[in-house]
């Protein structure tokens, strides 16, 4: 019996571009912050990701394009993360922790996301799918 191991190690990068996108890291003077961005949509692809820090508060942004010719719902969740991997709990009071919205066909909607004030986040992760209503 053949091994599976080469075959799935060849397919991992494969699966991992299909689902995500990210994590883009940024170098500031503040530090690195990385952007993660994972997409369980097919037809909607993420585009233009971009994140800096300033006086200790991230903003992120990238667009999401729906690519179908028909409307998709959408359903996005963030979370900051400190540099131990702590979630940063007051970023709800800043962004709403998810949103479901209707993605028009072949719409281009841009996202920004700011951290607390003074959090210092170095990761921002950001899951795009199914719309949960």
């Amino acid at each position: 019996m053949r091994s599976l191991r080469p075959l799935l190690l060849a397919a991992l990068p494969v699966l991992a571009a299909a689902c995500s996108a990210g994590p883009e890291i940024v170098q500031n003077e503040g530090g690195p912050v990385a952007l993660q961005v994972e997409s369980s949509l097919d037809e909607v692809s993420i585009q233009d990701l971009k994140v800096r820090l300033k006086d200790g508060r991230a903003t992120a942004q990238f667009f999401l394009v729906n690519e179908a010719e028909t409307s998709v719902r959408v359903h996005i969740t963030l979370e900051w993360f400190d540099a131990d991997g702590f979630l940063i709990e007051d970023s709800m009071e800043t962004d709403p922790r998810s949103r479901d919205f209707d993605l028009r066909p072949r719409e281009r909607r841009t996202f920004t996301f700011y951290s607390p004030e003074g959090s210092r986040p170095v990761r921002l992760r950001c899951v795009v799918g199914t719309g949960g209503w």
